[in-house]
C-alpha cells in the first residue's frame, strides 16, 4: 500500500529528474530528507510504473528521464468532488484513522480542483450529505505501528511483533511476512504468513504490543488472493467448511430475502412466509453472532453441535436475567 505522502514524493523526484538530468541519488536523498537507499527503492517503484529513468556511474553520472512525462491539469465535477468528500469524512470521523494527516492535505486541495461550472453544484450539496458509521477502535496509538507494517509492505520485509491472544490474553512473539493491511466491521487487520504457525494469519493491529522490522526480504506467493482467502468466510473467521442452515420467520424473513449475505447463500420458501436459509462457510463463530441477533426471528437448523451451542448461550442467558 502506497501512502499519499508517498506517491507525492515519487512525483516530485520524477519531476525533479526531468527538471535536472543527472542528479545524483545524494542530491536527491538531501532535497528530500531521506536515505540515497530509500531515493534508489522509489526509483525502482518509478520504473514499475513504466516511467524510464536511466543512471549512470561515475563522478559526472547520475538519473535521467527518458521521454517526456506531463500531467494533465486534474479537474473533478461537481459531483465526483462530493463522493469524494462524503466518503473521506466516514474515515476522518473514525477516532485514531491512520492516515488522518494525508487525508485531511488531501481534501484540502479537491475544492481548488473543482470545475468552475461545478462549483455551486459541490458547494451546496456538500453540507447536505454524509454518512455515519459507529465508531468501535480509536488507532492513534498505533499510529506508528501502521506506518512500519504499511513500510514493510512496501519493501516486502519481514516483521517481528509481540502479539496479545484474544482467547488466553497471554503475549507471544511472531515473524510475520505481511502481505496487506485490511479495516472491516470496525477493527485494522494484517493478513500475512506467520512463521511460527507455518501458515497465512489474521492479526488484529490493536493487539500488536510491539513490532520491529528485520531485514529478512520476502515474497509473497502470486498465488496468494485476498478475495480467494475469505471466500468461505462470514466476515473474517477461518475453520472448517460447515452447512449452516437458519429457518427464520416473518418479518425477519422479509429482511432476509432482501439481501446477499453471502455467496453461497440458498433461500427455500416455506409455509407462512417463512423461509429456511442455507450457507457454507469456514467456522461457525461468526455466524453464530449473526444468528442469534435476528432473537426469536431465527432458529439455527444445522448443525447439530451449532444448534446445541446456541440452545445452551441462550439457557444460559436465561439464567442470568433470572438473577437480576
Amino acid at each position: 500500500m502506497i501512502g499519499l505522502e508517498h506517491t507525492e514524493r515519487l512525483l516530485n523526484i520524477l519531476y525533479t529528474i526531468q527538471k535536472s538530468p543527472g542528479i545524483q541519488g545524494k542530491e536527491l536523498a538531501k532535497i528530500f530528507g531521506r536515505t540515497t537507499r530509500t531515493i534508489q527503492r522509489d526509483i525502482r517503484n518509478l520504473r514499475r510504473m513504466g516511467f524510464c529513468i536511466i543512471s549512470s556511474t561515475g563522478a559526472a553520472g547520475g538519473f535521467a528521464s527518458r521521454g517526456s512525462y506531463y500531467l494533465k491539469p486534474l479537474v473533478f465535477s461537481g459531483a465526483e468532488a462530493l463522493s469524494l468528500f462524503v466518503a473521506s469524512h466516514v474515515l476522518l470521523e473514525q477516532n485514531g484513522f491512520p492516515y488522518i494527516n494525508d487525508l485531511k492535505s488531501a481534501l484540502e486541495k479537491i475544492p481548488q480542483l473543482i470545475s468552475e461550472n461545478d462549483k455551486d453544484f459541490f458547494q451546496s450539496l456538500e453540507p447536505r450529505n454524509s454518512v455515519e458509521v459507529k465508531q468501535i477502535k480509536d488507532y492513534y496509538p498505533w499510529g506508528e505501528i501502521f506506518s512500519q507494517i504499511n513500510q514493510a509492505i512496501l519493501d516486502q520485509v519481514t516483521v517481528e511483533i509481540t502479539y496479545e491472544s484474544y482467547s488466553s490474553h497471554t503475549n507471544s512473539a511472531r515473524r510475520v511476512n505481511p502481505y496487506h493491511m485490511l479495516f472491516r466491521e470496525g477493527f485494522w487487520y494484517l493478513i500475512g504468513y506467520c512463521h511460527l504457525r507455518g501458515e497465512i494469519r489474521i492479526f488484529r493491529i490493536d493487539r500488536i504490543k510491539r513490532l520491529e522490522t528485520l531485514d529478512n526480504k520476502f515474497q509473497i506467493p502470486r498465488e496468494f488472493s485476498l478475495g480467494d482467502f475469505f471466500k468461505n468466510s462470514w466476515q473474517l473467521g477461518k475453520g472448517n467448511l460447515t452447512t449452516v442452515k437458519v429457518l427464520f420467520y416473518p418479518p425477519i424473513s422479509a429482511l432476509i430475502r432482501e439481501n446477499t449475505w453471502h455467496h453461497t447463500q440458498k433461500i427455500e420458501e416455506i409455509q407462512g412466509d417463512s423461509l429456511i436459509f442455507t450457507v457454507c462457510v469456514e467456522g461457525t463463530w461468526e455466524i453464530k453472532k449473526w444468528i442469534l441477533g435476528w432473537g426469536v426471528g431465527a432458529i439455527c437448523l444445522e448443525p447439530e453441535e451449532l444448534r446445541k451451542e446456541i440452545k445452551r448461550e441462550i439457557e444460559e442467558l436465561i439464567i442470568k436475567y433470572n438473577r437480576i
